[in-house]
């Protein structure tokens, strides 16, 4: 079945007019950072196909060079069509975006590479916007009242629960609920098959 599935991910990227991928690299278990592609193809009657394209270890450090050549080795090993890339999307870290050193800007200044778009991905910024938003006063103490709670079956009632007398903290903490629940729907909104850019855009500035 995994052979028969490459098989057909090859004959795709043969066959399409263009593809864009995505790049987003974690650390699994085992502490290994692992760079997961993933990848939308476009075909001459305008259909569109996203699939998973590989999973790279990277067994040494993240620096971009390091996402660079791994990506590369796979293109070239597996014979993907260089001139056919239009756009990456990558997260916001230096290791990706780095004016001199990222991965993007490597990739750029490869004439194998063809000229191409780089997007941020706007999950992460929603996600990255989520933590900027200085309210510890009101989260830290939440969680650690439900934990609280949660360890203890017979137990219902927290252990600290003074701010829940002061009426700005509890403004507060109305004001998060609020916010949470619409990053909650914007995430919902952010994810599925056959998003483009331009309604993802959308959701992201109905959103503000």
């Amino acid at each position: 079945m995994s052979a028969n599935v490459t098989e057909q991910l090859e004959k795709d990227l043969g066959s399409c007019k263009w593809f864009s991928i995505q790049c987003d690299e974690s650390v699994d278990s085992s502490s290994t950072a692992q760079l997961m592609v993933f990848i939308r193809m476009v075909f001459s009657d305008l259909s569109v196909k996203e699939e998973f394209l590989t999973l790279l270890p990277l067994k040494t450090t993240t620096r971009g060079v390091d996402i660079y050549a791994a990506v590369k080795k796979y293109f070239m090993e597996k014979n993907v069509p260089f001139e056919k890339l239009v756009s990456v999307t990558t997260d916001g870290a230096p290791a990706m975006t780095g004016q001199h050193a990222g991965f993007v800007a490597l990739c750029r200044g490869d004439p194998d590479f063809p000229k191409f778009l780089h997007y941020h991905c706007i999950i992460h910024q929603q996600a990255l916007c989520a933590k900027v938003m200085g309210f510890d006063h009101v989260m830290t103490p939440v969680i650690k009242i439900i934990n609280s709670i949660r360890s203890k079956a017979k137990q219902h009632r927290g252990e600290d629960t003074s701010m829940l007398q002061d009426t700005e903290w509890l403004l507060d903490l109305a004001f998060l609920t609020d916010i949470t629940v619409k990053l909650n729907n914007l995430n919902c909104e952010l994810q599925g098959k056959e998003e483009e850019i331009a309604s993802l855009s959308i959701h992201a500035v109905d959103a503000k």
